[in-house]
């Protein structure tokens, strides 16, 4: 466990020593500050009676939802295929390390580093309480779907990434697997299940309502675990080839 959080610090501070940290929380704060700004503008020109903390933070967690499938590729990239282009991860490879220990610490490092954005980006619908009495519940459950929608991304991306050592290729590949996945539920014939289950913006995009439901936590946990499971399988695969 002590190396598996060594590597998860290792690359959570490396993200706030490169550009790439610092850029995409400039990007992930703008957008957010954007909608927080627009949707407060039409909820006071209209004058309807609105859910403050289900509207507004779930119109800015659907973007961010949105936005982190183009976002979180580059991270996943950075952590895994460009270990793989520099060839820095023989070292890894070639130390007595579980193959868990490696996936984990690296999925871990980039989950510490938006887990810590997501929870600055609170501040936006926290002003919701400016004006009117919130229910907390909906935005302790609408931070937690975004967490789980982050957790599924990263695993996808990282998955991805373990194949090649291009990082351009990483990157689309990650971002184009992502969108496959998505609207792979839209398959005529497909089971109803797989259709809940290929569409993780939907499934959190309901705890912004507020709707806690164990078979999406389940399916989410499912989906992260299937694709860490594979980037194990690929890590191990390599340090036979060492």
């Amino acid at each position: 466990m002590s190396v598996t959080m060594t590597i998860a610090q290792r690359e959570f501070k490396s993200f706030f020593g490169t550009p790439l940290g610092w850029m995409s929380a400039c990007i992930l704060f703008l957008v957010s500050g954007i909608v927080f700004y627009i949707e407060v503008l039409m909820m006071l020109r209209s004058g309807q009676a609105v859910d403050p903390m289900s509207d507004i933070l779930g119109q800015i967690l659907n973007f961010l939802n949105y936005i982190n499938i183009f976002v979180i590729p580059a991270f996943t990239m950075k952590v895994m295929t460009e270990e793989l282009s520099h060839g820095t991860h023989r070292l890894l490879d070639s130390a007595p390390l579980h193959p868990w220990s490696i996936v984990c610490g690296k999925f871990l490092g980039v989950m510490f580093y938006f887990g810590v954005l997501g929870l600055l980006l609170l501040v936006y619908p926290s002003y919701s309480f400016i004006f009117s009495e919130p229910d907390v519940r909906v935005l302790a459950s609408g931070w937690l779907g975004m967490m789980l929608n982050t957790a599924t991304i990263v695993s996808i991306g990282l998955f991805i990434a373990s194949l090649t050592k291009n990082p351009v290729l990483s990157y689309l590949g990650s971002t184009f697997f992502i969108i496959l996945f998505l609207f792979s539920g839209f398959i005529p014939g497909a089971p109803e299940w797989y259709k809940h289950s290929a569409n993780i913006l939907d499934m959190s995009g309901e705890f912004t309502k507020g709707i806690i439901k164990t078979g999406t936590i389940a399916t989410f946990i499912a989906i992260i675990l299937i694709f860490l499971f594979l980037t194990r399988f690929v890590v191990e695969s390599r340090k036979w080839r060492v």
